[in-house]
């Protein structure tokens, strides 16, 4: 392996607490050692910002911390690696002059890379399939120059691969494990690529992923015993490191059932969410292992 590409969102928030920090960058420092070169693309959940580490001085590691590029030279080959961290207003508007500031050489020979966390036109997400139209926050598919010779983006989490107008393959990678409901049929993993001067070629490679499941309690269950033996009956069901949601029947249910009754009496690898009947928002409680 050359390089490693992540297409952002390494974390859930931006402010992280230092030793989460800190176990998110060490696994990295042995493969940049070993040669790998990785780029970073800050995303939207980390507010277009990576929390700083010592990391990133290493002569490897490359940070789309504002529009940029590295020309590296990969087993002969001229790669130049552009990207900026998520636009998270009007991506649109702003796209044509992030490209300008990554600054390619277009009439240059060397292979050219845009690495983004954006939302792209035809996209598709969710068990629905809600397709993304062109909009403020979508970057169109005539937006991309025919000097591109491939777009890889992160921010969609389901994997695919897209065309712009100009033939440029789009990649979405997508999430690596299912992060919501939505994408509770979708099949997880990474791409793997194969760059040349003639051609580029990809293959998807599938990850196991945690189970999601969903289950309604009986409506006319209403003491604390019987609903928690429901509730264990049905996990029996399930793996131990499955996401586990639970819809109340009835709004009394969750005046019944406490968060600490689910952790102490499922696995502690188990991932639970308490949820009231459909229709009503008034509760929205989850109950995570520590």
């Amino acid at each position: 392996m050359d390089a490693l590409v992540h297409g952002g969102d390494v974390f859930f928030r931006s402010k992280i607490p230092a030793q989460v920090i800190q176990k998110a960058y060490e696994p990295l420092l042995p493969v940049l050692e070993r040669g790998v070169h990785m780029f970073f693309v800050p995303g939207n959940h980390e507010r277009s910002r990576l929390p700083v580490s010592p990391i990133f001085h290493h002569k490897n590691f490359h940070l789309f911390d504002r529009p940029r590029s590295f020309s590296i030279e990969m087993n002969g080959l001229e790669v130049i690696w552009g990207g900026f961290p998520s636009i998270r207003h009007e991506v649109q508007k702003d796209f044509p002059d992030k490209l300008v500031q990554v600054g390619y050489d277009s009439e240059s020979e060397a292979l050219k890379v845009l690495c983004m966390h954006q939302s792209i036109e035809h996209a598709v997400v969710g068990v629905q399939n809600y397709t993304f139209r062109r909009g403020p926050d979508v970057v169109g598919l005539d937006q991309f120059p025919d000097y591109l010779d491939l777009v890889l983006s992160g921010h969609i989490h389901r994997q695919q691969v897209l065309r712009s107008r100009a033939g440029t393959p789009l990649i979405y990678s997508g999430s690596i494990e299912r992060t919501s409901f939505a994408e509770r049929l979708e099949t997880k993993g990474f791409f793997i690529l194969n760059l040349s001067k003639d051609d580029i070629n990809w293959e998807f490679r599938q990850l196991p992923t945690r189970s999601m499941h969903e289950w309604t309690l009986p409506s006319h269950v209403l003491d604390k015993q019987n609903l928690i033996s429901a509730i264990q009956n049905q996990a029996g069901n399930i793996t131990s490191d499955a996401i586990f949601r639970i819809r109340t029947g009835v709004e009394k249910q969750l005046e019944i059932l406490k968060i600490a009754d689910l952790r102490n009496e499922l696995p502690k690898s188990m991932n639970v969410e308490l949820l009231p009947p459909v229709g009503k928002t008034r509760y929205t409680w989850s109950a995570y292992s520590d």
